[in-house]
């Protein structure tokens, strides 16, 4: 062969049936790099934002139990059961300031309700750059006929 030309007789595979597939698997190679990362990251910042929902309702609910033993003493004292509506309202928010949170609590009868409410960061994903949540917790003071 000289000259760049096939031999009488030799087809040249790259005019007849055969396709040029240079770059394909350069391709396929980044798609599949940018999904694997993609999944990487719905797995590792989705897991971060689902911890700190979840511990967003935790200090919630405890920020409610705080609150709901903030109990009136001279309605103690008569038998009636009945919050200290300001005690039970700075209990539950230095309880949540205390884990690092803010948020409200009202204060109704015996019921005390905290709802936090906040925004995590990404670390992977770029789309989004946080992801917000919001959660509330309720707590309710009961009377007991003795120790539990």
């Amino acid at each position: 062969m000289t000259g760049g030309r096939p031999s009488p007789g030799r087809r040249d595979c790259r005019r007849h049936g055969r396709r040029d597939d240079a770059g394909f698997v350069t391709a396929w190679t980044v798609a599949i790099a940018v999904f694997c990362w993609a999944l990487v990251g719905l797995v590792v910042d989705g897991g971060r934002a689902l911890r700190e929902r979840s511990d967003a309702f935790g200090a919630a609910a405890g920020a409610a139990r705080a609150g709901v033993q903030q109990i009136d003493e001279r309605a103690a004292v008569q038998g009636e059961l009945r919050l200290d509506e300001t005690a039970a309202q700075d209990a539950a928010q230095a309880y949540l300031t205390a884990r690092g949170f803010t948020g409200t609590a009202v204060v109704a009868g015996v019921d005390v309700t905290v709802s936090v409410s906040g925004r995590t960061d990404l670390k992977i994903l770029v789309a989004p750059d946080s992801v917000g949540y919001a959660v509330s917790a309720s707590a309710r003071a009961v009377q007991g006929d003795g120790p539990i």
